[in-house]
């Protein structure tokens, strides 16, 4: 990941632009990454601290073969001013596999906000000091759909900074546990069905851009899948092979969302709204400070997206969470995929949207390096 710099104070880990220090986070900033991300939470019509506690190192390699942080901070006062991540998976790209980078984890504290030169600094420290020469020369990345400002300064394509091109809307859906039957068709899998749950996922995730590789090897992987057990996934089998599949993967040991605050007139009406929750099958909204009790139904996939198959894996998956005394099911779906209308018409969820982001750095703006327009799908447990 190092790299020796020709430029002027840049070392293989750090560079310096006038009063702040860009540089490649190790575990003595630890302690600072937490606080960031702990004390900076994202936009929109609930306002979310997505924790990494107690290590911020501990989901690294759940995120990608390759991943840093860069952390900024003030020269003289060591005070950490801002930090960003970036990460590089293997992930489907017009058909094919490459090794797709991600920028997530931008936060910036308070007092920093307005001063461009911290954006300008991160993102030329990514390009400095973490690209992989293997990873694609532009990095995916969301942003919260009513984060405005963010959107209207990212996408100015302003001098020093990287171009911004507006992908896709993204969905997070939080559906609410219930009871339901079993379902003879749904089974739990074991330890014997990874490599088919692979390949069930290859076969279904080939046709969207951006969706990731899973082999059975990083199934199996404590360190690629921390807390993912072969009996969290639930499947659907069809002969000696696999056609849907649904993992619930429970992170909370290591990454946590918590819950700021809302906005508008949500701050007053969230008592009202929650005692309609029940009637309306919708999930309640959680007090400011606490926990969100979820599992994120990942690893999903489902042969022709069949609408009626997709509902019995849903239904069950959402059964086990209610089995696990949890509160939310977590699912991510481009906006406009058809199985998102399946949710909205049956689940009454409460969605989050993002806007997908493709970004260039100044010296890579050429639009054939792009690939195609096409559905994506993306991993929001891995993001």
């Amino acid at each position: 990941m190092e790299r020796t710099l020709a430029q002027s104070g840049v070392t293989g880990r750090a560079f310096v632009s006038g009063d702040l220090t860009f540089a490649i986070a190790g575990r003595e900033d630890d302690a600072d990454l937490r606080r960031l991300l702990r004390d900076n939470a994202t936009e929109g019509w609930i306002r979310l601290a997505l924790a990494r506690e107690p290590d911020a190192f501990a989901a690294a390699a759940a995120m990608g073969q390759h991943h840093g942080y860069i952390i900024a901070r003030h020269r003289e006062t060591r005070e950490p001013v801002g930090m960003c991540e970036w990460s590089a998976r293997e992930s489907f790209v017009d058909g094919n596999s490459c090794l797709l980078a991600y920028l997530g984890s931008l936060r910036i504290a308070p007092a920093y906000r307005h001063r461009l030169r911290v954006l300008k600094g991160g993102f030329e420290a990514v390009r400095r000091l973490l690209h992989h020469e293997h990873a694609t020369s532009f990095a995916l990345t969301a942003i919260g759909a009513e984060n405005h400002d963010a959107l209207r300064l990212l996408g100015a394509n302003l001098p020093g900074m990287p171009a911004y091109r507006r992908l896709e809307d993204f969905s997070t859906f939080a559906l609410r546990p219930r009871r339901a039957p079993p379902q003879a068709r749904i089974e739990r899998a074991g330890p014997d069905d990874l490599s088919a749950i692979a390949v069930c996922l290859a076969r279904s995730y080939r046709q969207y851009q951006f969706a990731p590789v899973w082999r059975a090897r990083d199934l199996a992987d404590p360190m690629r899948c921390p807390g993912l057990r072969p009996e969290d996934f639930l499947i659907v089998r069809r002969g000696p092979g696999i056609s849907a599949c649904i993992a619930l993967w429970d992170q909370s040991a290591f990454k946590q969302t918590v819950v700021s605050g809302y906005s508008g007139h949500l701050n007053w009406a969230r008592s009202l709204i929650n005692l309609a929750a029940p009637l309306l099958g919708t999930p309640h909204l959680p007090a400011a400070g606490e926990h969100l009790q979820q599992v994120y139904l990942s690893h999903l996939a489902v042969d022709g997206n069949d609408a009626q198959l997709f509902r019995l894996l849903i239904d069950a998956a959402l059964a086990e969470v209610h089995r696990r005394g949890l509160a939310l099911g977590l699912v991510g779906l481009a906006t406009r995929h058809s199985l998102a209308e399946v949710l909205r018409r049956h689940h009454r969820p409460r969605e989050y949207r993002t806007v997908l982001h493709l970004v260039q750095w100044a010296d890579r703006h050429d639009v054939r390096e792009l690939p195609a327009p096409g559905l994506p799908h993306v991993e929001i447990a891995v993001l």
